[in-house]
C-alpha cells in the first residue's frame, strides 16, 4: 500500500501537468474546488509598485475571457496582491499555513486560491509580479480558478534573452515592447538588444543606417518600460570584433585591424576613444547594472596593424591586454561589465589575470554531455559567470528546436550547479533572413529550465506550450513546431545537415545545386508531406480561431513551412524535369514538353511558389520588423522567380529551334546540368 506522501506527490506531479504552468513552480500543492470569478472582477494591489502585477491580471480577464475587470481598494475583491509583512499578508499566511520558504528569496512569491478568493503574498515587486503571472496561466476559460497552493522561487538570479538587432530584422517599437512584455510574462529579467552598427553615437556619423538606428531616447523609453516589468534592458555593443559596418568608412579605416575588416585594432589610441565614448553613452540611455561589450570571434587580431605586437607577445596576450584596458577605462561608469567568453577559453592559461569584475558570458550552442569545459575555467579563476546557450536559428529555414532544448538544458543545468550568475539565452540574425517569431517554443523553454529547480521535461513543456503562449487548450501549435522542427532530422538522413537557408535558395540545376538535390530527392516526399502536416494544422488552426494571442507569429510559421515545401517541390520537378528532358534527348522529339513549360507546367509552378513565397515573407517580416533590410530578402525571391522565368522562355525558344531545325538545345543551353 503506497504511502499517503507518495499519493500526494502523485497528486501534485498530476496537477502540475494538467495546470500546464511555463515556467512549473517549485512547490505545488492542489486544492479542493475551484474559484469562479465573476464580472466586474475586483483586483486589489496593496502596494503602488504592484500595480503592473494588477494591470497584467486586468488585461487577461479582459482580453481572454471578456470578464470585466478593475483595481480597487481592499475589500469584496476576488484577487489581492500583498506583501511580506503587511498585516493582511501575514494573517493570510498563518491562517491558510503558507509556507514561508518563498519569502526568502527576493523574486520569490506565494499564490493560494480557493473557493473563496486568490492571493500572491511576496516580498518584493518583482516577487508579486511573478506570482500574478503564475496566476494568470492558472485562470481557466470563463473565468475559473483551481484552487492551489504555491511556493516559488527562482533558480537563477538573471535569466536573460540576447536578441540579434544588427544582422538584419530589426524590431519595430510594437514588437520590441511585446518582446518586453512577453519576456516578463515567463519570468524573464534581463533582455539584450545585440549591436553592432546600430546605435546613433554622437560622435560616430554615417554608421547607424537610416531606418534601422536606435536613439537615446528610444532606448531610454524602452528601458523604462522594461523595468516596469522588471526587467533590466542591458546594452550590448561590440568593441572588439563584429565591427565592420563602421570599419567600411574611409573615415573610420584607421581604426582596422586589417582594411575594411571587422576587428578594431588595439594599436590605434583613436579605438579607446570610440570605446570610451560609446559606452559612456550607452550608460546614459541604458540604466543598470551590466554593460556588455562583446569582444567574440575577434579572428583578425594579429593580422594587420597590431602583427609585430602580437608576434612579440602572443594574440592571447594582446586580446587580454586590450580587455585590460577596457575594463579600467570603463571603470569609472560603474557597470559589471559582460564580455564574450569564446576567445578567452582559447588561452585559457590567461583567465586568472583578466580583471575580476568582468562578467564571463561562456558560450556554446550543441548538446553535450558536459558543458564544463565552457564552465570551470573561469569558475576556477574566481570570475562570475553566464552560461548561454543558442536558439539554433541562425542560417535556417525554422529554429533546430531539438538541438536549442538539448543545449538549453544541459548548459543551464550544469550552470546551475557550477554557481552560474546566470543564463543568457541568443538568438543570432547571422544571414539576415532569421525572425524573431518564429523562436518564441525556444524562448520559453530557456526561461523555464533558468527558473525552475529541475531541468524542464521536454515531454511536459510541450504539453504546456499551447495553454501557455497561446492560451489554447491542446497541442496544435507545439504539434507544427515538432513537425517544422522534424526537417532538420530529414535533411540529415540525406546527408546535406539541418534545414539551411542555403539548400532553400539551391538552384537544382546548378552544378552544385544538382549534387545536392540528387541527395534529398529520396527524402523530398517526405520533407514536403511533413511541411504541408504542419500548414493543414495552421490553416485549421485559424479557422477556429485557436490562437487566443500572439497571432501575428503563426505567419512566420507559415512561412518556414511552405518554404520547406518549396525546397521539396524543387527537388522534385528538378529531378523529373531532368528526365523528360534526357528522354526527348534520346527521342530526338520534345516529348512531354507540356508537363515542363505550359499553364500548369512545373516551372510555372516553381515560378508562381517563388512569388507567393516572397509575399509571405514581406508579410511575416512586416509583422515584427522595420522596413529596413527588407528588399535585401525579397530580391532573392525576384531572382528566384526570374530564374523559373527564363527558363520558360527557354522552353519555349527549345520548341521553336525543334519546329525549324528538327534539333533539341543542349541541356547546358537551357540552364540544366544534368548529372
Amino acid at each position: 500500500m503506497r504511502s499517503l506522501a507518495m499519493v500526494f506527490l502523485t497528486c501534485a506531479v498530476t496537477c502540475r501537468a494538467e495546470l500546464r504552468l511555463v515556467p512549473e513552480p517549485r512547490r505545488l500543492a492542489p486544492g479542493k474546488g475551484e474559484l469562479a470569478l465573476r464580472a466586474p472582477v475586483r483586483i486589489h494591489v496593496a502596494h503602488p509598485e504592484d500595480r503592473a502585477a494588477g494591470e497584467t491580471l486586468v488585461a487577461e480577464l479582459g482580453e481572454l475571457h471578456n470578464l470585466e475587470a478593475q483595481l480597487a481598494p481592499a475589500g469584496g475583491t476576488s484577487v489581492r496582491l500583498l506583501r511580506a509583512g503587511d498585516a493582511a499578508a501575514e494573517e493570510a499566511i498563518r491562517r491558510l499555513g503558507l509556507d514561508r520558504e518563498a519569502l526568502k528569496h527576493d523574486e520569490g512569491y506565494l499564490l493560494h486560491s480557493d473557493a473563496r478568493g486568490a492571493l500572491v503574498i511576496a516580498r518584493t515587486a518583482a516577487g508579486v509580479f511573478y506570482g500574478a503571472q503564475t496566476l494568470r496561466q492558472l485562470i481557466r476559460p470563463g473565468g475559473r480558478l483551481p484552487a492551489v497552493s504555491i511556493a516559488d522561487w527562482p533558480a537563477l538570479r538573471y535569466r536573460g534573452l540576447s536578441v540579434d538587432v544588427s544582422r538584419g530584422p530589426i524590431p519595430h517599437r510594437e514588437q520590441l515592447e511585446r518582446l518586453i512584455r512577453i519576456a516578463a510574462e515567463f519570468k524573464l529579467n534581463m533582455l539584450s538588444l545585440y549591436m553592432e552598427h546600430v546605435f546613433a553615437y554622437s560622435h560616430a556619423p554615417l554608421v547607424a543606417p537610416r531606418g534601422g538606428e536606435f536613439t537615446k531616447a528610444m532606448v531610454h523609453e524602452l528601458s523604462g518600460l522594461a523595468r516596469r516589468y522588471h526587467i533590466e534592458l542591458v546594452p550590448q555593443q561590440q568593441t572588439f570584433g563584429h565591427l565592420h559596418h563602421m570599419l567600411k568608412f574611409e573615415r573610420y579605416a584607421h581604426m582596422a585591424e586589417v582594411p575594411y575588416g571587422s576587428v578594431i585594432t588595439p594599436a590605434e589610441k583613436a579605438t579607446y576613444e570610440w570605446i570610451e565614448q560609446s559606452c559612456r553613452q550607452l550608460a546614459e540611455a541604458f540604466p543598470g547594472t551590466f554593460l556588455h561589450i562583446g569582444s567574440d570571434e575577434t579572428w583578425e587580431l594579429g593580422q594587420g596593424r597590431s602583427r609585430e605586437e602580437a608576434e612579440r607577445i602572443g594574440v592571447g596576450r594582446l586580446y587580454l591586454r586590450h580587455l585590460q584596458r577596457v575594463a579600467e577605462l570603463l571603470r569609472p561608469l560603474g557597470r559589471r561589465l559582460m564580455f564574450w567568453g569564446d576567445i578567452a577559453l582559447k588561452h585559457a592559461e590567461l583567465i586568472p589575470e583578466l580583471p575580476r569584475d568582468l562578467v564571463a558570458m561562456t558560450w556554446t550552442y550543441d548538446p553535450r554531455e558536459s558543458f564544463a569545459d565552457f564552465i570551470e575555467p573561469f569558475r576556477r579563476a574566481g570570475l562570475a559567470f553566464f552560461v548561454c546557450p543558442g536558439l539554433n536559428n541562425w542560417n535556417r529555414v525554422f529554429p533546430n528546436v531539438s538541438n536549442a532544448l538539448a543545449n538549453i538544458a544541459g548548459f543551464v543545468r550544469d550552470g546551475k550547479r557550477a554557481g552560474a550568475l546566470g543564463m543568457f539565452n541568443t538568438h543570432w540574425a547571422d544571414d539576415g533572413e532569421a525572425l524573431l517569431n518564429p523562436n518564441w517554443y525556444g524562448i520559453l523553454y530557456s526561461a523555464a529550465a533558468a527558473w525552475q529547480e529541475r531541468e524542464p521535461s521536454a515531454a511536459e513543456f510541450e504539453a504546456a506550450f499551447d495553454w501557455a503562449f497561446y492560451r489554447h487548450s491542446d497541442r496544435t501549435f507545439a504539434g507544427v513546431i515538432r513537425r517544422l522542427d522534424q526537417a532538420h532530422r530529414i535533411l540529415q538522413r540525406a546527408g546535406v545537415g539541418d534545414a539551411w537557408n542555403r539548400l532553400f535558395w539551391l538552384d537544382p540545376f546548378s552544378p552544385a545545386g544538382a549534387a545536392l538535390a540528387a541527395r534529398i530527392a529520396p527524402f523530398a516526399a517526405e520533407l514536403r508531406l511533413t511541411a504541408e502536416e504542419a500548414l493543414a494544422a495552421l490553416e485549421t488552426a485559424e479557422k477556429q480561431n485557436k490562437a487566443r494571442r500572439f497571432r501575428e507569429s503563426l505567419l512566420s510559421l507559415e512561412l518556414a513551412a511552405r518554404r520547406l515545401d518549396y525546397l521539396g517541390m524543387k527537388v522534385q520537378y528538378g529531378r523529373r524535369i531532368g528526365e523528360i528532358y534526357r528522354e526527348a534527348l534520346q527521342a530526338r522529339a520534345p516529348r512531354n514538353f507540356g508537363r515542363i513549360n505550359a499553364t500548369n507546367g512545373m516551372l510555372q509552378d516553381l515560378r508562381d511558389s517563388a512569388t507567393e513565397l516572397k509575399d509571405l515573407c514581406r508579410r511575416a517580416w512586416l509583422a515584427e520588423n522595420r522596413p529596413y533590410w527588407l528588399e535585401n530578402v525579397l530580391v532573392r525571391y525576384d531572382e528566384e522567380a526570374l530564374l523559373w522565368t527564363r527558363r520558360i522562355r527557354l522552353f519555349t525558344d527549345a520548341v521553336q529551334q525543334y519546329n525549324l531545325w528538327q534539333r533539341l538545345p543542349a541541356p547546358e543551353e537551357l540552364g540544366l546540368h544534368l548529372p
